[in-house]
């Protein structure tokens, strides 16, 4: 069972992911399966030493969209615990 005190937070874009990767907030990473090559490579990069990072590439990048509610396809989206 999961503790109900810890809320989750969704957010989108490389910036943001890079940002809590580095700080060791990110607990699940979603990277979309249709996203360029070249960039799921450098997510799958940074994530490389992150062995506690949970990397997800079953969604496309528009059910990422939908995911964190914008309108525009999102090649990846970072979960946190806060």
């Amino acid at each position: 069972m999961s503790d109900s005190s810890c809320e989750q937070r969704r957010v989108a874009g490389y910036n943001q992911f890079v940002k809590l990767v580095r700080r060791g907030k990110a607990v699940k990473v979603y990277l979309a399966n249709d996203a360029d090559v070249f960039f799921q490579e450098g997510v799958k990069r940074e994530l490389a030493t992150r062995r506690e990072v949970v990397l997800d590439t079953k969604h496309s990048s528009d059910d990422l969209a939908a995911m964190v509610n914008v309108e525009v396809p999102t090649a990846v989206v970072t979960e946190t615990a806060e």
